[in-house]
């Protein structure tokens, strides 16, 4: 498997290479440009001071919960391949990631 910037470009005679494969594919930059614009429209305005140290502490507690976030997504197609080889069928194994997306939302 090729890692780096080169394969997301090149592939099986498409010049699109990996945004070629499928709809999911060809839509994740647009998606994440439509979803970055409309984060941005969507902050508040405020015409109050922001306090001193707000930017701090923004930084501070955002930065690990990142870092947090992209762990727990990054382990999700090794939590598949666990319940897999203990022999879950596909469907036990979306029922258990559904229930645990679930409970992150009540949680």
């Amino acid at each position: 498997m090729k890692y780096g910037i080169g394969f997301l470009f090149s592939g099986n005679g498409s010049a699109l290479g990996f945004f070629g494969k499928s709809f999911y594919h060809q839509s994740i930059i647009p998606m994440l440009l439509f979803t970055a614009f409309f984060a941005w429209r969507a902050r508040p305005d405020t015409v109050e001071a922001i306090p001193t140290g707000f930017l701090t502490f923004q930084v501070c507690y955002l930065v690990p919960w990142a870092i947090c976030v992209s762990a727990d997504w990054l382990q999700g197609p090794y939590v598949y391949a666990l319940y897999s080889d203990y022999k879950f069928s596909r469907s036990e194994i979306a029922q258990l990631f559904v229930a645990g997306f679930a409970t992150s939302l009540v949680v």
